[in-house]
């Protein structure tokens, strides 16, 4: 009966995160959902099956308190974060990544759960390199119902929004694959069925690489290199087993050698990444800032300099950042690209420290077990989940994966599977009855915290979804009361208070002529009052301070406009859209010297990729270079 439940924990625990990652990496709370309530389920049945059979082996180990320090530090930090939505998120879903580790570290005991987890997730991995694989020839942008951006054209991204995230839940799969093909000698007593399990792995090993090359993620590809290079050193150095790491190896090189030569899109892309200087001797990158990356993380950097401690606060890197960001940047990041930096932006070097102790507690006991263990599945299961782990860092210091939920629960499982092996003797010693019950109590309590926060964050993010489709539609009134109903039941939710200004502005603009006045005013008044509740709960809001002084415009309130239009370039001193409005405003007021250097910023600044804003931008600037100057 045990072993059918401890089976039983172990598919559970996969599902938990094949519907994180099926769900668009839970990139929100709404998708995240699914994925957040079997995990509660999941934990309910896990305390109540711990309490009452006391021959699950159970142990405290060094690891376990380097990520409990993180949970606390997570914690405190979020309490005395500024942004208090923002920080809710992140602890939310580091909570989750906390249980889901626990969980895994301490019922993933025997081979039977580890080897039920790898069943499963070899055939939802191959499945996302599948549809990978069909979404890049195909040049489609749907995913089931949803539609991604149009610039991910022609790249698999399986059920992910970005191809750069598949690209890592793919190399961590690939590297826990990629050992139990290499590393594990039977997997069947019967010669047959081993036989058959043997190239089942081999093949979706294969298939995992040709889903990796799909993706067009260069960071990926390289990742999923460094991980490979590691299984060839990870093992035995005896000359058959050796061989054995160095024939898959090959073979997934192989593969995805006979791909990329046969595949014009991935081989043109790969040759545009780079450049041959001149008598083609040096080969250098295409674009040396990567993206904007560098960008990036030189203004993160700063941020770094000036609060090196305990940081700015979780899930403040995207406003903070606001500051030093580049004009060239493009776009409004939400993470810095990098994900040593935005753990240093937003936690300080103490929570660098406290992950730095997590990962060489990690790896110690992998490496402990991959070198100690009698048994091949064990051996492999610790050497794929350091090939894992290798490549997601590797991948961390250019892309934001373990900001993604679905990769970091992924990472949290395979951090508590190897967690959970035990050797002979024992690394660590067994837990007693007191501290088992301590252990259990704790994790209702930080469940029950869990859905009390939850709940609300998800309801109020949903109305709030409501409301921007009947907004959309023209249904103002019935988009108000989604907003309101948002804002009751989460009063520390910025963007349904934000989008009530939005509709009290629009509306103040149609009410003209003084028959109108009143009523203009009271709606500009309502969204202000709006607009600055926004901004008490954050006050990085650049465009929201934009908004409040264009809505205070039309009712002459020049200096509070003039003010939160300036406070809008404080904030962000690169925001074109906050130049070009204090460029109008001064255009109206006949200051046409001042309104000329803001319009001119704009115009260096440009950020908008839309048409109609750069043809309004370069309209005002010429009417304003035309215009016969006043004598001083």
């Amino acid at each position: 009966m045990f072993g059918f439940n401890a089976g039983a924990m172990a598919a559970t625990m996969a599902l938990v995160l094949f519907t994180a990652v099926g769900f668009l990496g839970g990139v929100n709370p709404v998708f995240a959902t699914p994925s957040v309530v079997l995990l509660l389920i999941v934990s309910v049945v896990w305390v109540v099956g711990t309490v009452q059979d006391q021959r699950q082996p159970w142990s405290w180990t060094t690891l376990d308190m380097a990520v409990s320090m993180f949970l606390a530090y997570s914690g405190v930090r979020y309490v005395a974060s500024e942004l208090e939505y923002e920080a809710r998120n992140e602890l939310m879903s580091i909570t989750c990544c906390g249980i889901a580790y626990f969980i895994s570290a301490k019922s993933f005991g025997s081979r039977q759960d580890r080897r039920i987890f790898l069943l499963l997730l070899m055939v939802f991995a191959s499945f996302q390199a599948g549809f990978a694989v069909w979404q890049s020839f195909t040049k489609s942008d749907f995913i089931f119902y949803w539609e991604r951006p149009e610039l991910y054209n022609g790249r698999g991204s399986g059920t992910f929004v970005c191809p750069n995230h598949l690209a890592g839940f793919l190399e961590m799969s690939l590297g826990l694959v990629a050992a139990r093909a290499s590393i594990v000698r039977r997997e069947s007593r019967s010669i047959e069925r081993s036989v058959l399990s043997k190239v089942f792995t081999i093949y979706v090993a294969g298939m995992l690489a040709i889903g990796l090359l799909s993706t067009l993620s260069r960071a990926g590809w390289v990742s999923a290199s460094v991980g490979m290079a590691a299984l060839i050193m990870c093992g035995s150095w005896k000359w058959r087993q050796m061989m054995a790491r160095l024939g898959i190896v090959f073979a997934v090189g192989l593969c995805t050698a006979a791909v990329l030569w046969n595949s014009e899109p991935i081989k043109n892309y790969l040759l545009k990444s780079l450049v041959l200087g001149e008598g083609g001797q040096q080969i250098s990158l295409g674009d040396p800032t990567i993206g904007g990356r560098t960008m990036m993380w030189s203004g993160t950097i700063n941020i770094i300099r000036e609060n090196p401690l305990v940081g700015t606060g979780m899930g403040s890197w995207q406003w903070i950042y606001q500051k030093y960001k580049d004009y060239r940047i493009l776009s409004f990041p939400e993470y810095t690209h990098n994900d040593y930096l935005n753990l240093a932006a937003d936690y300080g070097l103490i929570g660098v420290a406290i992950m730095v102790f997590v990962i060489v507690c990690f790896f110690k006991r992998a490496a402990k077990i991959a070198g100690s263990a009698t048994n091949s599945e064990d051996r492999a299961f610790a050497v794929g989940a350091i090939i894992s782990v290798v490549s997601i860092l590797v991948h961390s210091w250019f892309d934001f994966n373990l900001h993604i939920f679905g990769n970091a629960l992924f990472l949290a499982v395979v951090l508590g599977a190897t967690t959970a092996i035990e050797l002979t003797p024992p690394l660590s010693r067994p837990a007693g009855l007191r501290g088992r019950r301590v252990a259990c109590g704790a994790l209702i309590v930080v469940c029950g915290l869990l859905v009390n926060t939850f709940i609300p964050t998800v309801r109020a993010f949903r109305l709030t979804i409501l409301g921007d489709t009947a907004k959309a539609d023209l249904n103002y009134d019935e988009a108000l009361s989604f907003y309101r109903h948002a804002a009751s039941i989460d009063p520390k939710y910025p963007r349904p208070l934000i989008k009530t200004g939005d509709i009290y502005r629009d509306q103040a603009k149609w009410r003209v002529g003084k028959a109108k006045q009143r009523e203009r005013t009271e709606l500009v008044n309502q969204a202000v009052e709006s607009y600055d509740r926004a901004l008490i709960l954050n006050p990085y809001l650049s465009d929201v301070w934009v908004s409040k002084g264009r809505v205070l415009e039309l009712v002459g309130q020049d200096e509070q406009a003039l003010m939160s239009f300036r406070k809008a370039i404080e904030i962000a001193p690169v925001s074109a859209y906050a130049h070009f409005v204090l460029g109008q405003f001064y255009r109206d007021r006949g200051d046409d010297k001042k309104a000329l250097e803001f319009l001119d910023k704009a115009d260096k600044y440009f950020l908008h990729n839309d048409p109609m804003f750069q043809l309004n931008q370069w309209d005002e600037r010429e009417k304003l270079k035309s215009k016969p100057q006043k004598a001083e």
